[in-house]
């Protein structure tokens, strides 16, 4: 047995390797080619809930046979193997723009209009999103597929909306949830589809000459009556019309879901196993912040695009916030899996002694239109979904790092623009949901940036002027490596009693070391300038010419970081620039 483990450590111990350097003297990778034009491939059938037996039951069953999982495990707990990381971030330790995920506020800060707009195009030249009410809706088939009620139509303008009701007791509820979350994830980086609260006047539906409805295992041609039967159960509003959500179908041809792990065959651009897909593993901690629960297979769409490429899309955010389809969520979701195998040995052995926190919390929501969302009781590190996620299990801490950084980049405006895209039913609930939604944010930046150095956002720039001031320079004449602390960018800590200290080091020497209050590092060594130290070193090739720059962070509190590295190239005669970043 002690040849086993000590076989299965050496394993772990070569899957932790890497020889590659952390940094590149060339372009920084930020697009991935993932979008060359490829045969279009056929689509495949949806299994609604294959993924969750398997995920839940055989999946888990599976591990313990896995000789690279097993491997690894052991690795990591005698000490020999660090976690294994996700494969498609660059030197800069960001995924880059691809089929599945595109850079948009967290770097490119958006107006409070724009993300009040989100996916919703029409919104930018002046027409109103989501369907056009101005004349009959045709109704093309009942909705056969998710938990939540509704039927497919097609507006004047030929447009097609898959239109999703609210539970008849919780109106607002699933249809607030969708709307917000849908612009929460766009603005993210997601593709996901055009979400819109409307309002439905009955009188304006026309059944489809050829429309179908499914009942069960057979498929019969849609009456007036089904439409009547299922309306009919809905509060109206004074003017006689039911609150609804538009899904507008997106562009291009749908193939199916797609899993969250492994490839897919019929796309040659599908090079990167899913759970190793850092804006896969990254998106936990945002389904954790807006308590997605239900975030597996059955709700992603793979669309064959004009582009002749595969892109990837999120879809049914009626499971986020409090909602679950269409009744609120019960205290265990976000508590644990539905099949959980980590709670049901305590359990078992406990005999019934053992009493889980959930069975304590308040069940009753207190708004219909917000269902069960809190704060308090919600741990960032322990959220889990109702099913086991392949890529959200292979989750590492710099992967939470930067689903932190993303949910940390909407601001109160931010978010109370999106929430009033919602149009809830009563203020005090939008109040309350916009309340969770902050509190929750804050919850998850506390937690994940106190395990990773939250510095971010390098960059060569003058010294600022306090900083210039001890080097005995000027400002201008001083570069430095600045950055943002997030902790305190975001005001989750303050600045008073925060230290960085630095060292700077080539070919493995010492150079300076420091310590600054401003989160600014200054370019020199032994009191010169960096580029004459190298000089005076013989650095003449661009390779020679890389500094590395270590910073910890030191709080108040007594908090001391783990480190990250900066990796310099300072070309002769040319301005520094920042070629790479390694988070410990």
């Amino acid at each position: 047995m002690q040849r086993i483990l000590l076989l299965l450590a050496a394993g772990s111990l070569l899957l932790g390797c890497g020889s590659s350097r952390p940094y590149t003297l060339g372009p920084i990778k930020t697009e991935d080619p993932d979008r060359r034009p490829i045969p279009e491939p056929e689509e495949t059938a949806e299994n609604m809930y294959w993924d969750r037996i398997n995920l839940s039951v055989f999946e888990q069953i599976e591990k313990p046979t896995n000789l690279n999982w097993t491997g690894r495990t052991i690795g990591q707990w005698l000490g020999v193997a660090g976690p294994d990381e996700a494969d498609n971030v660059n030197v800069m330790d960001e995924p880059p723009n691809s089929s599945w995920y595109t850079r948009r506020h967290y770097y490119n800060e958006m107006t409070e209009r724009q993300l009040a707009i989100g996916p919703n195009k029409r919104d930018t030249v002046g027409v109103a999103a989501g369907p056009d009410t101005s004349g009959t809706w045709t109704v093309v088939s009942g909705k056969s597929e998710g938990a939540s009620r509704g039927f497919v139509m097609k507006d004047p303008r030929g447009d097609t909306y898959v239109m999703k009701l609210d539970g008849p007791q919780y109106p607002g509820l699933a249809t607030s949830a969708e709307v917000i979350s849908t612009k929460i994830l766009h603005a993210a980086g997601y593709y996901v589809p055009q979400n819109t609260v409307t309002f439905l006047d009955p009188d304006q539906l026309r059944v489809g000459d050829e429309a179908t409805i499914d009942r069960g295992t057979t498929e019969r041609a849609m009456t007036r009556a089904d439409l009547t039967q299922l309306l009919a159960p809905y509060p109206r509003t004074e003017d006689g019309k039911i609150r609804i959500l538009a899904s507008k179908f997106v562009d291009g041809k749908p193939l199916g879901p797609f899993d969250f792990y492994g490839t897919k065959d019929d796309n040659p651009n599908d090079r990167v196993r899913h759970e190793q897909r850092r804006e896969l593993r990254g998106l936990s901690v945002i389904s954790s912040w807006l308590h997605d629960t239900d975030r597996r297979a059955a709700n992603t769409l793979r669309v064959y695009t004009d582009g002749g490429y595969i892109r990837h899309y999120i879809f049914d955010m009626g499971s986020t916030l409090g909602a679950n389809a269409s009744s609120p969520k019960k205290p265990v979701h976000g508590q644990a899996y539905i099949i959980d195998q980590r709670k049901i040995p305590r359990a078992l052995l406990g005999l019934g002694a053992v009493r889980f926190p959930w069975w304590h919390y308040d069940a009753s929501p207190p708004y219909p239109s917000v269902g069960y969302y809190r704060a308090d009781v919600f741990d960032p590190g322990e959220w889990v979904m109702s099913y086991p996620n392949p890529a959200f299990e292979k989750r590492t801490r710099r992967d939470a790092f930067w689903g932190a950084k993303i949910v940390m980049s909407f601001r109160d405006d931010d978010l109370a623009a999106i929430v009033e895209t919602a149009q809830m039913p009563r203020p005090e609930a939008e109040a309350y949901l916009l309340d969770v939604l902050q509190k929750r944010r804050d919850k998850v930046g506390r937690y994940w940036f106190r395990r990773v150095n939250p510095l971010d956002r390098f960059a060569v720039a003058a010294a600022p002027a306090v900083v210039a001031a001890r080097t005995g320079g000027r400002a201008a004449d001083v570069p430095a490596l600045v950055f943002d602390d997030l902790s305190v960018t975001y005001d989750l800590v303050s600045g008073d009693g925060t230290v960085y200290h630095y060292t700077l080091r080539h070919d493995g020497d010492v150079l300076q070391t420091g310590s600054t209050r401003q989160p600014a590092v200054p370019l020199r060594g032994d009191g010169s300038a960096l580029a004459d130290v190298l000089d005076r070193r013989g650095a003449t090739q661009p390779d020679d010419r890389v500094v590395r720059v270590d910073l910890r962070t030191h709080r108040a509190d007594g908090h001391v970081s783990r480190p990250t590295r900066v990796y310099l190239a300072w070309p002769s005669r040319k301005p520094p620039r920042v070629v790479g970043i390694e988070r410990k």
